[in-house]
């Protein structure tokens, strides 16, 4: 008598491998099931049967045999999930022929130069197939915290700033996890069969630590994009007074702790306002221009500010209050220092090392 595994008894509980006659699974809800009851030992082979089945080269197939288990993450599921009839989109095909590139490339022998003829590849057709490579990784990281139930453990900032996520790699990433993100707040509202079904083996708290966590790439995200334009050199122009006039300005280009980046600081020259953040000593300070001209820099020093208007206050949770300073509308910025609970204290127009340049009004 055979007897049953306690991985197939799962299985069975679960309803089985998904299937896709009349609408039974979504891609999401088939990925989960296969995360939770399968290992990377099966999703390679998944992998390797998939490649021969579309009669791929058996160098080819004979070459990532060599590649270790866990370097195939989810690839076999989904081409499980393909062969299987699973509604395979246009970007995962395109996701799969690029994962299958980058494991030839861990184990791929010196090839003899050849002469072949290449199509010109755009640069938004690098920059969205990058972006699956980093939304594929990305979500390597997030199904090991699903999978270990430890929801907090993973910082998406940290990973995507050390990755090397640039600012036009976000707008795939969160359009991406946006559409999942959707998904699981309708599986906590428990209106969908489907989504129930695929999503009960976490429990309520751990869906919504789960949601959580999404929300937090995408969060992240954001702010990665938003501290790319911060920071990004301007078009060549002939302003050479202005650059000159900041050359010696030294300030914080970036913190890590708080998320938050630097202008550029030429904007500074002829602004009516300049909000900066000292990551030091916590400080939140706005410097008024005194007269039309604006602002002007001398050295490390800020000039032609009104000295009795320009203050600031120590901030207790910048977390909270500097997104407030670089999105808030011009009437909203108003109020920022003044709802802070905290002494004022007079600025000096000294900018340092630990300076960040926050926000300029013109």
């Amino acid at each position: 008598m055979r007897h049953t595994s306690v991985k197939d008894y799962e299985k069975a509980l679960a309803g089985g491998e998904p299937t896709w006659k009349n609408g039974e699974a979504s891609l999401t809800r088939a990925l989960n099931w296969y995360n939770y009851h399968s290992d990377t030992k099966e999703s390679k082979k998944f992998a390797l049967s998939y490649l021969k089945e579309i009669q791929a080269p058996k160098n080819e197939i004979d070459l990532l045999e060599k590649v270790s288990d866990a370097d195939f993450q989810n690839l076999g599921f989904v081409c499980r999930i393909k062969l299987r009839g699973g509604p395979i989109s246009e970007d995962s095909e395109q996701w799969i022929n690029s994962f299958f590139k980058r494991l030839k490339l861990k184990v791929q022998p010196i090839v003899e130069a050849k002469v072949v003829e290449t199509r010109t590849v755009s640069i938004q057709e690098r920059v969205v197939d990058k972006s699956r490579e980093y939304i594929g990784e990305l979500e390597g990281q997030i199904d090991e915290c699903v999978n270990s139930r430890k929801f907090n453990t993973f910082n998406p900032y940290q990973w995507m700033q050390s990755s090397g996520v640039k600012g036009a790699h976000t707008k795939v990433i969160i359009q991406h996890f946006t559409k999942l993100l959707v998904e699981l707040e309708e599986a906590l509202l428990g209106k969908d069969k489907d989504l129930i079904e695929g999503y009960s083996y976490l429990t309520k708290p751990q869906l919504k630590a789960f949601i959580t966590l999404i929300k937090s790439v995408i969060a992240d995200a954001e702010k990665i994009a938003h501290n790319g334009k911060a920071t990004r050199a301007p078009r060549k122009k002939k302003a050479q007074p202005v650059s000159k006039v900041i050359s010696k300005l030294i300030f914080k280009k970036e913190d890590n702790e708080y998320k938050i980046a630097s202008i550029n600081p030429i904007d500074i020259v002829g602004c009516m306002q300049l909000w900066t953040f000292n990551t030091k000593t916590r400080k939140l300070g706005c410097y008024i221009a005194n007269d039309a001209d604006g602002l002007t820099v001398k050295g490390t020093t800020l000039l032609n500010f009104n000295e009795s208007s320009s203050i600031q206050k120590t901030v207790r949770k910048p977390e909270v209050v500097l997104p407030l300073v670089t999105k808030s509308g011009k009437v909203a910025l108003k109020k920022v220092l003044s709802d802070i609970n905290a002494a004022e204290q007079p600025l000096t127009g000294r900018i340092n090392s630990d300076t960040i340049l926050c926000r300029v009004i013109k």
